[in-house]
C-alpha cells in the first residue's frame, strides 16, 4: 500500500490527508505547531464565494462550497464543529447591469446558482446596506456622492465557515478512517535515496518513511522545499494580511458576505451574528512581505482599523461609530506569479506541492484535496473535483490575469 506523508496539518494539509484516508490510502500528517490552526488557518476569513476568472477555479470554489454545505455527510461526524452559514454573497463592483448578467451568466455556466439584484431587490434582503455604486475616496480628497448601482451580483449560496472548526474536524475524520496526525512534529530535513524523497526527518531526531511527501506546510513551503533540493521557478512569499472585528447591532437586520471593490474591503458576519470581520481586497494591503513565518506583527495596525471601518460605515451608514474593535493579522502565502497554487509532481521523485494558495486555500480546499488524492489512489468518490491537478501543474505556464490579488 502507498503511503503518503503530508508535511503541514492546516486546512490545506488537512484536507488532503482526510481526503486520501477516505480512500484507504496510509497517510501521516505532520505538523510544527502544538495543535490545529496556529498557521494561516486560524486567521482565515473563510469565505466561500465562487466569482472567479477562470471556470476551473469557479468549479473549485463551487466543489468547495457543497463539501462544507453537506459537512456532516463530508466528513462522516455527527456532530461537526464547522459548516457552511449560507449568509449570501453580494458584490459591489459598481459595474454597469450588462457586465453584472455577464459574471452571473459565467457562474451558472459552471452550476453556480447566481442571479441579478436591483438597489430595490439589495434594500428588500439585506435593509441596511447601502446601494452606492460610485468609488469611494476614503482620503476625503474627492467628494463623494452617493448613486445607487445598476445591479449586484448574487451567489445566494455562498457565505461562510468556521475555520479552526473545519481543520478540526478534517483532523477528526481522518483519525477516525485510521490515518494520523501528529503535532509538535518539526520537520528538520527530508530523506532522499537514489535521487528519490523518502520520508523526512524530526526535530526529535526521529524519521517518517512514505513512498511520497506532500508539502502543504503554507508559509514554511519554501524551507521545506529548500531542504528537498526543489528549486521552483515561482515566487512564494508569506505576505502579512490584516483582518478588522467589531461589533455588530442585529437590530440593522442579516448582513451577507460582501465584497466591495468600490471601497477596497470585503466583510461577512461571525458566527451567532453579534459582530462581523472586515478585510481588504486592494493589491497594496498584499505587499508586506514576511522574512520569518514564525516572527511577524499578529494585530493589525490602526491606521488599516480606521480606514477599513470607514469603508464599512459608507456600506452600512446606520451603523454606530462606536463599538468595540479588535482585529488580527495572519499569513497568505501568495504566487507572485499569477496568485493561484502549484498542485502536484515537484519535478523531484516523492516530492509534490501544495503551495502558493494566495489567500484562496479555505474556499478551495476539499476540491484541492480530492484532486490530490485521486492523482495518488486513481479513485474518483463522492464530492470528487471534476477539475485535473494538471491545471495548478508546478511546471504550467502562469495564468494571465488582469488583476493580480485575492479577487482574482
Amino acid at each position: 500500500m502507498t503511503r503518503v506523508v503530508v508535511v503541514g496539518a492546516g486546512i490545506i494539509g488537512s484536507s488532503i490527508s482526510f481526503q486520501l484516508a477516505r480512500r484507504g490510502v496510509d497517510v501521516v500528517a505532520l505538523d510544527k505547531g502544538a495543535g490545529p490552526s496556529e498557521g494561516s488557518t486560524g486567521a482565515s476569513s473563510s469565505i466561500c464565494r465562487c466569482r472567479y476568472t477562470f471556470p476551473e477555479v469557479v468549479r473549485l470554489a463551487l466543489h468547495g462550497q457543497e463539501a462544507y454545505g453537506a459537512w456532516s455527510e463530508f466528513t462522516g461526524l455527527s456532530e461537526p464543529r464547522s459548516g457552511l452559514y449560507r449568509v449570501g454573497v453580494v458584490w459591489f463592483t459598481g459595474s454597469d447591469r450588462a457586465s453584472v448578467e455577464a459574471d452571473a451568466a459565467k457562474l451558472v455556466s459552471q452550476g453556480v446558482d447566481a442571479e441579478i439584484l436591483t438597489p430595490e431587490d439589495l434594500k428588500r434582503i439585506y435593509p441596511s446596506l447601502n446601494d452606492c455604486g460610485e468609488p469611494y475616496d476614503l482620503t476625503g480628497e474627492t467628494e463623494h456622492e452617493c448613486r445607487p448601482a445598476e445591479a449586484f451580483l448574487y451567489e445566494p449560496r455562498g457565505g461562510y465557515a468556521d475555520p479552526s472548526g473545519a481543520n478540526q474536524d478534517l483532523i477528526e475524520a481522518t483519525r477516525q478512517r485510521g490515518g494520523e496526525v501528529r503535532f509538535n512534529a518539526k520537520v528538520v530535513s527530508v530523506l532522499e535515496e537514489g535521487g528519490r524523497v523518502t520520508g523526512v526527518k524530526l526535530a526529535d531526531g526521529s524519521t517518517v518513511t512514505g513512498d511520497l511527501v506532500v508539502n502543504a506546510s503554507g508559509p514554511w513551503c519554501n524551507q521545506l522545499n529548500a531542504m528537498a533540493g526543489v528549486d521552483v521557478r515561482w515566487t512564494l512569499t508569506p505576505t502579512r494580511i490584516q483582518t478588522v472585528y467589531r461589533s455588530w447591532d442585529p437590530d440593522l437586520g442579516r448582513l451577507p458576505v460582501g465584497a466591495d471593490t468600490s471601497t477596497g474591503i470585503y466583510f461577512r458576519p461571525e458566527t451567532g451574528g453579534q459582530s462581523l470581520l472586515v478585510g481588504s481586497v486592494l493589491p497594496e494591503d498584499e505587499e508586506e512581505v514576511v522574512d520569518d513565518p514564525d516572527d511577524f506583527k499578529r494585530t493589525p495596525d490602526a491606521e488599516f482599523q480606521t480606514m477599513k471601518l470607514a469603508a464599512f460605515h459608507h456600506r452600512v451608514p446606520a451603523l454606530e461609530a462606536r463599538g468595540q474593535v479588535s482585529g488580527i493579522a495572519g499569513l497568505y502565502t501568495i504566487n507572485r506569479e499569477d496568485v493561484h497554487p502549484i498542485v502536484g509532481p515537484s519535478g523531484k521523485d516523492g516530492f509534490w506541492l501544495a503551495n502558493g494558495f494566495s489567500g484562496h486555500g479555505f474556499k478551495l480546499a476539499p476540491a484541492i484535496g480530492s484532486m490530490v488524492a485521486r492523482a495518488v489512489a486513481g479513485e474518483t468518490i463522492e464530492f470528487d473535483t471534476d477539475v485535473p491537478m494538471s491545471f495548478f501543474a508546478v511546471d504550467r505556464e502562469p495564468l494571465q490575469l488582469a488583476v493580480k490579488h485575492v479577487l482574482a
